[in-house]
């Protein structure tokens, strides 16, 4: 099935204005270098004790964006990223931002503070 080409533009239209969108978006939060689509499972350790599940966005070697289902602290929390081999990188990170993104979802961002560790746990 073929789309007729006044949907095809109405749809590029759309494209458009999502794109000019998430640009401004990426302009808003501070730089972290070259970050690149980074889609994992990741556990974060709060200061409280209380382990929380939220999946990275993307990766730099400066920091990670994150969507979760709670708002994070702005404060130090231990990344805990999953590898496709088994095991797991460690890391502390400042979350420098965290804000709503659509129905009970928020989207953040974490500096790295220590040098990863690899951990089978």
């Amino acid at each position: 099935m073929s789309i007729d080409l006044e949907n095809r533009q109405a749809l590029r239209q759309s494209m458009r204005s999502l794109l000019s969108e998430a640009r401004e978006d990426d302009a808003r939060e501070p730089s972290m270098g070259t970050r690149h689509p980074f889609f994992r499972p990741v556990s974060i350790l709060v200061s409280e004790g209380c382990r929380m599940s939220a999946f990275s966005r993307d990766l730099s070697p400066q920091g990670i964006g994150l969507m979760h289902h709670m708002p994070l602290p702005l404060e130090e929390v231990e990344i805990r990223i999953a590898t496709g081999r088994g095991y797991y990188v460690k890391v502390r990170t400042m979350i420098t931002s965290c804000r709503p993104c659509g129905e009970a979802c928020y989207v953040s961002r974490g500096h790295f503070m220590s040098i990863p560790v690899v951990s089978d746990v």
